[in-house]
């Protein structure tokens, strides 16, 4: 992957920091964007400069501020790179850890049964367009192998179409966070909506590279999930009930996961034995990432209420009110 051409006092530093971040396995593809903007503003504001001051940082959080949920992502970028000109010797101030400060806490949706059916139903009937032909039988399916398969937006969108076995169900998952290749599989299902979706595809692409082809053949972005999900899912009446945060497409991948760990506690599952296996599925480079699904999300509750009962019996005394 070719680096953007760092242009500033600083470019050469920034470009040779990027390729050493992929040299070791990270796609460092949304930071090199961003580091490509920072170099700007140096050309721009600061073009004499040989070090990163106080001032600079100042200017470049003031330059990102007026959007806070991107905000992190800049300063991280910048942050990361000051430390490594440090390590060169090169005097780099380092924006402050609690720089954001004051984030909102976000609480991922889980989707409920109705608000699935409801969406499900609503891009199954996704119109045709001259302008982009494929597109009526990309969105259903997408979307249906996001939520069955907990992927990331990137990684569905990023699919070889030689990445996935119609005939086994099994998925390699190359295009991952943090480089991390890993094989999912299928239910029988989804595979039989994969297959058949397939078919469709390859009679207009029959020697496509991307699985999901956008109208030139080629990959989509994966930005282009958000702009579908709000297309389809702003407009059904569950849409309007929802509280707190509002939906991403992300949130269906928490729903997955969620769902999986909830089916497993029903069952009797032991969770301890296969929460290795739930890890590596989701492609979790620790088990910390795997973690942040049990910190009790509101549909396991009842299921833990149920759970606990006959032990909350023997132990805890009945209160005598009225005493």
């Amino acid at each position: 992957m070719k680096s953007p051409e760092y242009r500033s006092s600083l470019g050469k530093y920034i470009r040779i920091f990027v390729e050493q971040k992929r040299a070791v396995g990270h796609p460092y593809v949304s930071s090199a964007r961003i580091l490509l903007d920072f170099d700007t503003m140096l050309m721009e504001e600061f073009p004499e400069t040989d070090y990163i001051s106080k001032k600079i940082c100042d200017s470049w959080i003031n330059r990102k501020k007026s959007n806070p949920k991107s905000l992190g992502h800049n300063v991280t970028a910048v942050r990361q790179l000051a430390k490594y000109l440090n390590g060169l010797g090169i005097p780099a101030h380092i924006i402050p850890e609690n720089i954001p400060s004051g984030r909102e806490k976000f609480e991922p949706h889980i989707f409920t049964d109705n608000e699935k059916t409801a969406f499900f139903a609503s891009i199954d009937q996704c119109p045709r367009r001259k302008v982009s032909p494929y597109r009526c039988y990309v969105v259903p399916m997408i979307f249906r192998l996001v939520y069955c398969c907990g992927l990331r937006s990137s990684e569905a969108c990023m699919l070889n179409a030689n990445d996935i076995d119609l005939t086994t169900g099994k998925i390699i998952i190359r295009e991952s966070k943090g480089w991390r290749a890993r094989v999912v599989y299928v239910s029988p299902d989804l595979l039989e909506n994969l297959t058949e979706y397939n078919t469709i595809i390859e009679r207009h692409l029959p020697e496509r590279e991307p699985f999901f082809p956008n109208r030139n053949g080629n990959f989509y972005s994966k930005g282009i999930l958000d702009e579908w999900f709000h297309e389809f899912w702003d407009l059904l009446p569950e849409a309007g009930t929802v509280t707190g945060s509002s939906p991403r497409v992300h949130d269906w991948r928490h729903t997955h996961l969620t769902d999986r760990l909830n089916l497993w506690v029903q069952e009797g599952r032991d969770i301890n034995a296969l929460y290795v296996y739930l890890s590596e599925y989701a492609g979790h480079s620790s088990f910390a990432g795997t973690d942040y699904y049990l910190h009790l999300i509101p549909s396991f509750y009842p299921e833990l209420e149920k759970r606990m009962a006959p032990v909350n019996k023997d132990i805890l005394p009945e209160v005598p009110y009225g005493r």
